[in-house]
């Protein structure tokens, strides 16, 4: 439901409580431009009031699990996992990663919902009501293409590869997906097989080549 300027609905009680959490200033000044429009209805913490990273008393939680470049991600993060434990609020996922084979693993993980990051400001507004009423909203994708994930590669296969984008380690990727270790090594051999690549780096390439970017 709109209202005649076309924003969305109001909705009632108090305004949402909302951090962004291990995102670069330039982000979080950026959301809040965003939702500034709707301070009646939504409350950012920082970049004018708490730190960003502050997860107490907040309603949601925006992350972005896949930061790129690594160097650019702050000294305090733990990742997705870190921040699904420690928040006692809903964690919506803001990210420019929209890969299938990513939106699943941070749903996996814990997440309440997901949105990419071309998101506008009414949209990124809606998922955030959305996730507080116990919706999970996802970025909208081709049935066949989640199904599968990456083209050419088992859904396993993919689980493993999209980790990997992730720079987990074998040991990491290995507990997040309950197998073995050698298990894991099994899988990264038959994507370096099906995919042509000799090394790790060559594979997050090709995975970025076919879609991890979305």
């Amino acid at each position: 439901m709109t209202e005649p300027n076309g924003l969305p609905a109001a909705r009632s009680g108090r305004p949402l409580r909302v951090g962004v959490v291990d995102e670069p200033e330039l982000v979080v000044r950026g959301v809040h431009a965003m939702l500034s429009p709707y301070a009646d209805r939504v409350r950012l913490a920082g970049p004018d009031g708490d730190p960003a990273g502050q997860v107490v008393g907040l309603d949601v939680v925006l992350c972005d699990p896949f930061p790129v470049p690594p160097a650019a991600r702050s000294s305090h993060d733990g990742g997705l996992d870190r921040i699904v434990t420690l928040a006692p609020a809903r964690v919506l996922v803001f990210s420019w990663h929209t890969h299938p084979v990513g939106v699943r693993q941070a749903l996996g993980a814990g997440a309440h919902g997901y949105l990419g990051k071309t998101a506008t400001g009414p949209e990124l507004l809606a998922a955030l009501e959305a996730v507080v009423r116990g919706e999970r909203p996802t970025p909208d994708l081709p049935v066949q293409r989640a199904a599968v994930g990456f083209p050419g590669l088992s859904t396993r296969e993919s689980e493993v590869l999209a980790l990997i984008c992730e720079g987990l380690s074998n040991q990491e990727v290995a507990d997040r997906l309950f197998v073995s270790v050698n298990s894991v090594k099994t899988y990264i051999r038959q994507v370096y097989g099906k995919t042509g690549v000799t090394r790790r780096t060559q594979a997050v390439a090709w995975a970025h080549r076919h879609g991890w970017l979305g």
